[in-house]
């Protein structure tokens, strides 16, 4: 009976789409069309096990089969300077892991005696280490990363309690999805606003104004979770020593020209980010256009070319294993959200939620939004989630006489703060599969964070929003 329902899962999402183009026969003939694609690609992606970007690529090939927009204009977005950016920060983080320096510089940082026998301050680092990493590296990579490490100096403190072990393996993964959300290239919902408003109303938000909103975001965040993890486990009286990790680091070559060639290539392109932005405070023009994208595609591609001891960073082959699926979906989400956008639907959703939220305090309208997104990504997608709603937030900001940024980058943020179950994130789920993660904890710990978080990222958005 389960198989025969699992076969027509798929089946539902045409029944539903149809359903919806007859429904919405009051609609202009082009809205209609692009409704019920949408519903379909929704759908998909909300309720099947079919990779999101395949749904995608449906999505956006029906919509220039059916003359919604010319296929010059659809396809148009899969060049997006975005997109760019993100392959660059792939990139990146694959020659990291590739010559071994991230690993070199977790041993460094968790061999120093200001750890040494406080549970409290291992963990501190612990978190910290894996918060800066997926700023620039994606969370699941950073958590497949550090696993092994905590598994390490967990098994040479030969603690007896598990939940102890289980909290702190928690705390990695809820470090790594808040870490995510303090850089442009550390989430995907992040890069989907970030294309989104400059598409639909021409708002180019840069790579360190970004930051400047975000990273005091996620330091409290961060503050929060480490405060919350430091009461449960002070109770323990655990003694740390850091033998492990010594002897692990130990072990570790000499640092090579091609670690010290990687980590300059890094620092030169964060350099080149932020330094717009900087010009910009002191009211300086620059000469050149230093476009996120185009600044890490050029830094990134240096990584091929010069050949350091014999051998170069990157080889031809490295290209293929990055996650270009991911690439792809932001592809036909910037492409299906612009469509969404230039038909008139997402105003019209915007004018239909502006009847329910006039005369709402703008704080009230941030806590439900973040709060309801917080929640509904606990069984879906975050960049799914991200695609549909951020188009309509942008809308509905605008139909309030709100900037649109400030609802958008809500959102984008609460699309990577889902912290229950196992399958809400990436991280969750790496952890998990450790078999030392209890999921009542889990869901206990991530509940008590869903609501503190929705609150407090509410609180601090209004504040922003202010000014």
């Amino acid at each position: 009976m389960l198989k025969k329902f699992q076969m027509m899962v798929p089946l539902l999402g045409p029944f539903f789409s149809l359903i919806v183009y007859l429904a919405s026969s009051n609609l202009e003939a082009a809205q209609q069309t692009f409704l019920a694609i949408f519903t379909f690609v929704v759908y998909s992606w909300l309720f099947t096990n079919t990779p999101l970007y395949v749904t995608g690529f449906i999505g956006v090939g029906l919509s220039g089969i059916f003359n919604l927009a010319s296929a010059k204009d659809i396809l148009a977005n899969f060049g997006h300077p975005i997109i760019y950016l993100f392959l660059a920060g792939f990139l990146l983080a694959f020659a990291f892991h590739k010559v071994g320096l991230d690993r070199r510089i977790s041993l460094y940082l968790l061999t120093r005696n200001f750890i040494k026998g406080s549970i409290s301050r291992l963990l501190f680092t612990l978190m910290f280490l894996t918060a800066t990493f997926t700023m620039w590296i994606s969370n699941t990579a950073t958590t497949a990363m550090m696993l092994p490490l905590v598994l390490g100096v967990l098994d040479s403190l030969d603690i007896k309690d598990k939940k102890s072990v289980s909290l702190i393996l928690i705390c990695i993964a809820y470090a790594s999805s808040i870490g995510g959300i303090a850089t442009p290239i550390g989430s995907t919902p992040n890069i989907i606003a970030l294309g989104m408003l400059d598409d639909y109303i021409g708002l180019k938000v840069s790579f360190f104004e970004w930051m400047m909103y975000s990273l005091p975001i996620a330091t409290i965040l961060l503050a929060i979770l480490f405060v919350l993890t430091h009461i449960a486990l002070k109770k323990k009286n655990i003694v740390f020593e850091n033998s492990f990790l010594e002897t692990e680091y130990k072990k570790l070559p000499p640092i090579s020209t091609q670690e010290k060639y990687v980590f300059g290539i890094f620092l030169l392109t964060v350099i080149f980010w932020i330094a717009p932005s900087f010009a910009k405070l002191f009211g300086v023009k620059l000469p050149l256009d230093f476009t996120p994208g185009m600044v890490g595609l050029t830094t990134a591609s240096l990584l091929y070319l010069f050949p350091i001891r014999g051998e170069k960073i990157l080889e031809t082959t490295d290209i293929k294993k990055i996650d270009w699926s991911s690439l792809m979906l932001f592809g036909c989400g910037l492409a299906l959200g612009k469509l969404l956008y230039e038909l008139g639907l997402t105003k019209l959703t915007g004018e239909l939620l502006t009847q329910f939220v006039t005369g709402m305090n703008p704080l009230f309208i941030f806590l439900f939004v973040f709060a309801f997104v917080i929640f509904s990504t606990e069984l879906t997608s975050n960049t799914a989630t991200a695609n549909i709603l951020i188009p309509i937030m942008i809308s509905l900001a605008q139909e309030l006489g709100m900037n649109p940024f400030f609802l958008a980058f809500g959102v984008s943020l609460s699309c990577s703060l889902a912290f229950m179950l196992p399958v809400a994130t990436p991280p969750n789920a790496i952890v998990y599969g450790s078999e030392r993660v209890d999921k009542k904890d889990m869901m206990q710990l991530g509940l008590g964070l869903n609501i503190i978080y929705s609150i407090v990222l509410g609180i601090i958005i209004y504040t922003y929003s202010l000014f």
